[in-house]
């Protein structure tokens, strides 16, 4: 059931990002290196907790989390690129804000700094950086189409975040996580409000703290 899961998933978003990214060519691209790299830091988020990296939440709560991440970034970039329709730098096409590559390898970048921390993270971003670079570099996307792109895929990854724990009740309501033989994963507190008071000037407030 899990792998018929993942294979529809992967369809989804694998049509999602063609669609994106369609329209006649002068250089296919399968032969720029980003059309590859963009996929390595989402990879990193599912499958860095195989090699020994010490992960927030198990395998199941990574793809699930993973999966809304990408369905929310292929959205966005979707409906930007056909609402804003700019021309690309090489002229071939008008769907190049905001950069549908950079989007991807962003939101695998910062699910993988919000899964495994700053170190993974760090790798993780690079890499994103590095897919950005290459599509200026060739002159699919100007520079301001992978800094949105960029932005997209940050704020992908904490949307999925933020609706993670009622997606986990939903699916704990369910009996999904029985089904699949898990549990779901401890859910990290990231937002913390704590009341003050002051004895001596009879004032009261708060405190609010929230960690990403």
């Amino acid at each position: 059931m899990l792998r018929k899961a993942t294979a529809i998933f992967v369809l989804i978003f694998c049509f999602l990002q063609v669609k994106a990214q369609e329209a006649p060519r002068t250089v296919k691209e399968s032969a720029y290196p980003e059309t590859y790299i963009q996929y390595v830091p989402l990879a990193m988020d599912l499958g860095l907790g195989f090699a020994g990296a010490k992960s927030k939440h198990n395998f199941f709560d990574r793809f699930v989390m993973g999966s809304m991440a990408c369905i929310s970034e292929a959205v966005l970039v979707n409906v930007l690129k056909y609402t804003v329709k700019e021309e690309r730098p090489d002229g071939t096409s008008r769907n190049s804000f905001p950069s549908g590559h950079s989007a991807t390898a962003f939101t695998g970048a910062e699910l993988t700094r919000m899964e495994y921390g700053y170190v993974w993270g760090a790798g993780a971003y690079g890499l994103a950086a590095t897919t950005a670079v290459l599509r200026v570099a060739h002159d699919r996307h100007w520079w301001w189409d992978c800094l949105a792109g960029a932005g997209i895929g940050v704020l992908s990854a904490h949307i999925a975040g933020w609706l993670m724990p009622s997606v986990q009740n939903l699916l704990e309501n369910w009996g999904v996580y029985s089904f699949f033989g898990t549990s779901r994963s401890p859910l990290t507190e990231n937002l913390t409000v704590t009341a003050l008071a002051d004895p001596f000037s009879n004032t009261y407030g708060a405190v609010l703290a929230f960690r990403f």
